[in-house]
């Protein structure tokens, strides 16, 4: 699995031929997508469109709720316009085979730890399917332990990568401890925007704490900021649409951080999501439907560990 992959959420779909191909041509051999981000087949056609072979690249996709659920898959109240369709499991993970024009799948994850029965359904099938060798690893996104527990509850393997926001200002210490402890790969996600937009996170980009280590070594925050992360074994994802920009998000191996400067960065932490935080999943059942198993709920943090 490449340390620096390209996520392509909210990439203009007219525009993913020419990332894919700049991101290829710039050392880019990961390219993180979901079956949410309805791009998939973007993807497979950038993929062609630049002769890049299907064996030269690392493909991490995801499944997700939404896909069994007509009209998607809602929280509180909003749950009793829950209606399943007649999908499976399976026959959700296997779009993303369909979408993407590939028979094997390098790296295929449960998009949101939630709700956790179905989650685990799609764990189960993502693990049947690994055995068969059409998917390499499976892994979760977002999981935290009452999370990582349900889905040993229902098989022994061990995710290969746990997916979930990190940044400066949300550090995720015990969390990674906590992963890398079991064996299970992090890998960072929305470090400099919301997945809902592409602006980025001012507090982070522009940090004045962080800007004197970029002036040092003559990078931008960004750069820093990545370089913090795979100095700690994190496996980074930054999304960008713009040539200067991809090159920049991947030249990050020509330097490395002292201990002060990785302490600086650490010490900003403020545990502040800029996404939905997990542990909202943990919380309560669904007003009618208790989605939560009673052993998963109200988890009440790494004090308890």
């Amino acid at each position: 699995m490449p340390t620096v992959g390209l996520g392509t959420f909210q990439i203009p779909l007219e525009k993913m031929n020419d990332v894919v191909g700049w991101a290829y041509s710039l050392g880019y051999r990961m390219f993180d997508t979901a079956w949410k981000y309805n791009n998939e087949g973007a993807i497979a056609t950038a993929l062609k469109y630049n002769g890049i072979k299907r064996e030269d690249v690392f493909i991490s996709t995801k499944c997700n709720a939404d896909a069994l659920f007509f009209g998607g898959c809602h929280a509180g109240k909003k749950g009793i316009f829950d209606i399943r369709n007649f999908k499976s499991a399976k026959k959700a993970i296997v779009t993303s085979f369909e979408n993407l024009q590939t028979d094997y799948i390098d790296l295929f994850l449960v998009h949101w730890p939630w709700p956790i029965p179905i989650a685990q359904e799609f764990y189960m099938e993502l693990v049947r399917l690994q055995k068969e060798g059409r998917i390499r690893a499976v892994g979760v996104c977002s999981a935290l332990p009452p999370h990582l527990d349900a889905f040993k509850d229902v098989s022994d393997v061990v995710p290969a990568v746990n997916q979930f926001e990190i940044s400066p200002l949300n550090t995720q210490k015990q969390l990674i401890k906590y992963c890398k402890d079991r064996g299970i790969c992090v890998e960072a996600m929305s470090t400099f925007s919301h997945f809902r937009n592409t602006e980025t996170r001012k507090d982070i980009v522009g940090n004045e704490k962080i800007a004197p280590i970029a002036e040092r070594y003559g990078k931008s925050i960004p750069q820093i900021i990545l370089r913090w992360l795979v100095q700690q074994g994190i496996v980074v994802i930054p999304k960008s649409s713009n040539k200067e920009r991809l090159q920049e998000n991947i030249s990050i191996f020509d330097f490395s951080l002292t201990e002060d400067e990785m302490s600086i960065i650490d010490n900003l932490d403020q545990g502040k999501f800029l996404n939905y935080k997990p542990d909202v999943t943990l919380t309560k059942p669904c007003w009618f439907r208790g989605r939560v198993p009673k052993k998963y709920r109200g988890w009440q943090g790494f004090n308890e560990q």
